[in-house]
């Protein structure tokens, strides 16, 4: 009887065997690793870009503004040039090609009722140009806003950690005489004259305590109170220590403290300036330094000064 030869023939091809496949295995969980780092930096420098773009109209916007109404600027919430009482966000709309939600807030507001419903309105409008991708507060719908302006230059927006009632200040009806000039104003020049900054578009603390406050580009009625919640105004009593505390760093949804400043990266947070520069700012920057470019009117140490875009 004939033998059956066990060799292999060369045109077979043998197995992997187990170590080999755990090797292969373990290659492609590193390549997904770095595939998936390198995809989330890539978003995240895309959504650094969308939110400085943002900022960069939005400074735009108040240039332009000055510029059709003899250098003046709206408040933070009030009459602007025999307007209705409205946010400085809604004064801004139509230099932000939003001539239809303007018009349709000022038509609104003019009514017996006042402002009150149009302000209700303008809270459920979701603006792209008002929001942050990097904003992890920012939902995707509703009238929030990942941005705040400077309350030194548009005056009566409540800053950070103040919920006073606007309504009780002056009546709505009654023009705050408050309009800031673009023109002449800015003791420390434009180039260091804080415009507005990025801040969690809702945050679930005010002060350490659980208090959900949310900033609505167009303003806020809670009964008969009246909000303005846009803005960031001096610290007072400031010091050395960073602007934007740890926690504050990259906050989880609801975890922002309106106490306080934000930033959406590791990075820092963006910033425009009133020249209109849009600029990346440390989340180490002390208080000393926010307060000099935040207090427009007065005239800062230029060390201070430099020490913001350091």
């Amino acid at each position: 009887m004939r033998q059956m030869s066990s060799k292999v023939s060369p045109n077979q091809r043998a197995g992997f065997t187990l170590i080999e496949l755990l090797v292969v295995i373990a290659i492609i969980a590193v390549l997904m690793s770095l595939m998936v780092g390198a995809v989330q930096k890539v978003r995240e420098a895309a959504n650094n870009l969308q939110s400085s773009n943002n900022l960069r109209n939005i400074g735009l916007a108040v240039t332009n503004c000055a510029t059709q109404n003899k250098g003046k600027l709206p408040p933070g919430f009030g009459k602007f040039r025999g307007s209705v009482a409205a946010s400085a966000f809604v004064h801004l709309l139509p230099f932000l090609e939003q001539d239809n939600i303007h018009r349709e807030y000022m038509t609104l507001a003019s009514q017996p009722a006042g402002p009150g419903p149009a302000i209700a309105i303008t809270n459920t409008q979701f603006l792209k140009i008002f929001q942050s991708n990097n904003d992890v507060s920012n939902t995707g719908s509703g009238g929030t806003t990942s941005y705040a302006l400077n309350t030194i230059v548009f005056a009566n927006a409540n800053p950070q950690s103040d919920l006073t009632d606007l309504a009780t200040v002056a009546p709505m009806g009654i023009n705050f005489d408050t309009s800031f000039r673009h023109d002449k104003e800015f003791s420390n020049g434009a180039s260091n004259s804080l415009i507005g900054m990025e801040k969690s578009a809702s945050c679930g603390f005010l002060a350490g305590s659980a208090n959900q406050i949310s900033h609505f580009w167009g303003g806020q009625v809670v009964g008969s109170k009246v909000y303005a919640k846009i803005g960031v105004g001096p610290i007072l009593n400031p010091s050395a220590v960073s602007l934007v505390p740890p926690a504050q760093i990259r906050p989880a949804n609801n975890l922002a403290d309106d106490a306080y400043f934000q930033a959406f990266t590791t990075s820092g947070f963006y910033a425009v300036m009133a020249d209109g520069r849009v600029i990346n700012v440390s989340a180490n920057v002390n208080q000393q330094v926010f307060n000099a470019v935040c207090m427009a009117k007065t005239t800062a140490a230029s060390s201070l000064l430099g020490a913001w875009d350091d």
